[in-house]
């Protein structure tokens, strides 16, 4: 949308700043202003919510595993879009010109643009992309610990492998458990790495090879 030649988007660059801005709040900052709405008693959510009509009685947002792990992947979500959106539009902004004047002359749509020229070329933006939100994601640690208890409650649902090792390194003192915990989370990682890299160019060096 924000590169299509056929439709000119305005303000670009207010809109990256925007979609940038969640990203330079620090952790601290953004897990008192969630737990604040989030509050079950006084949160504004709830107070919204129940304003509108759309629920009757107020919900404990932190308290219930499934809407606990809920919350903290849209806050994850809206924190590192920005960072995501900037890296995707420097690599369409990479894509030269030319390919998409082609595929306007020849009459391709937009999904055939997009398919065909955009999405392959943009592989090794992906490829940065998945790799290090897989790596986020593992490695996620400070949002639960400040959002809960520091156990990651409700019932162990924001028990995240970091937090795990943090609290049997540092508050039950088993640091030899703890340190193969770090090893363990490190070959999962390099795992879980070297599949989204199989993932993302497997299929097209045998198609390379076919041909």
């Amino acid at each position: 949308m924000f590169s299509d030649m056929r439709v000119k988007m305005k303000r670009l660059a207010f809109f990256r700043s925007i979609f940038y801005l969640p990203n330079l709040i620090t952790i601290s900052s953004v897990a008192l202003l969630f737990g604040i709405l989030l509050d079950w008693q006084h949160g504004s959510l709830n107070m919204v919510l129940m304003s509108l009509g759309i629920i009757s009685e107020p919900i404990n947002w932190l308290n219930n595993p499934t809407t606990a792990q809920l919350s903290v992947s849209l806050i994850l979500t809206w924190m590192w879009f920005g960072h995501s959106f900037i890296v995707v539009m420097a690599g369409v902004s990479g894509i030269s010109r030319d390919y998409y004047e082609a595929a306007l002359i020849d009459g391709a749509n937009r999904w055939q643009t997009f398919t065909k020229i955009t999405l392959p070329l943009l592989k090794p933006i992906l490829l940065y992309i998945m790799i290090t939100s897989l790596i986020g994601g593992l490695q996620l640690f400070d949002l639960p610990m400040l959002l809960t208890d520091g156990v990651g409650s409700p019932d162990g649902a924001l028990n995240t492998m970091v937090l795990y090792l943090y609290n049997q390194a540092f508050k039950y003192n088993n640091y030899g458990y703890a340190s193969a915990v770090a090893y363990g989370l490190f070959i999962i990682t390099v795992i879980f790495s070297i599949f989204v890299f199989k993932g993302m160019y497997g299929n097209q060096n045998k198609k390379e090879k076919q041909v």
